[in-house]
């Protein structure tokens, strides 16, 4: 038995091993005990959680924590995205505003992380002022990529009517060529449900005294995880 191959257990080595994998593994944890936490303290259980609110928090920090190496890859991403234009001039210039709204997220969360920790000197208002900025910027980036979404979905509606418009003479490329749509639009899907559960996390997050619940917050927060996990699963396959 542990003579044979292990497929399964060789993805999951590859999806941990990446750091894509590695920050879902854990987001998935942070958010989904903030429900476990709900349900212990529906319960009567508050030492139970309690402890468990303790974990989401402790994996909280550290997810803040790593992205502190998060400005290099970011620039890179952004030097590529200017070298490899986006299929329209309006897709060019979304990725232009939300990568400009990533340059000013990044520094702020990392002064928050860093001020919160005491590692640099800051005053109480200023840290706290760096969060919610922080998180004002990334509602920003949800906010356009909403957008971003509408104009690909335009392009991809397009590109499958000129598949049959045009016709094809080779019917496995023109059936190729479908695939790829159909991939494109399965994707689509995908990133419009973690959009859609990370809006009202991130205007919850921008805004001082919102009272949106904890729980509601591990319930967006954990489909937005899976979908992404998702992803990750299927490209480490």
């Amino acid at each position: 038995m542990l003579k044979g191959p292990a497929p399964t257990l060789d993805h999951i080595v590859r999806f941990l091993s990446s750091g894509s994998g590695h920050d879902k593994f854990w987001m998935i944890t942070q958010y989904f005990t903030k429900v476990v936490v709900w349900l212990y303290a529906k319960r009567g259980h508050k030492s139970a959680a309690e402890r468990v609110r303790i974990l989401s928090s402790l994996v909280a920090d550290y997810r803040i924590m790593i992205r502190l190496v998060g400005l290099a890859p970011m620039a890179q991403f952004i030097r590529y995205s200017e070298q490899s234009p986006a299929q329209t001039r309006v897709l060019q210039w979304l990725d232009r505003l939300m990568n400009l709204s990533l340059v000013c997220y990044y520094p702020l969360e990392h002064m928050y992380w860093l001020g919160a920790h005491r590692v640099i000197p800051l005053s109480e208002k200023a840290v706290e002022n760096s969060g919610y900025w922080s998180c004002r910027f990334w509602a920003a980036w949800v906010a356009l990529q909403f957008v971003h979404l509408g104009e690909e979905y335009r392009v991809i509606k397009n590109r499958r009517k000129q598949i049959f418009t045009q016709g094809k003479a080779d019917a496995v490329k023109m059936q190729q060529e479908l695939d790829a749509a159909d991939a494109d639009t399965k994707s689509w899907k995908i990133q419009l449900l973690i959009n859609a559960c990370y809006f009202p996390l991130t205007l919850h997050w921008s805004i001082r005294g919102s009272t949106f619940p904890d729980v509601a917050v591990g319930c967006f927060g954990t489909v937005a995880a899976l979908a992404q996990a998702y992803n990750v699963w299927q490209a480490t396959a």
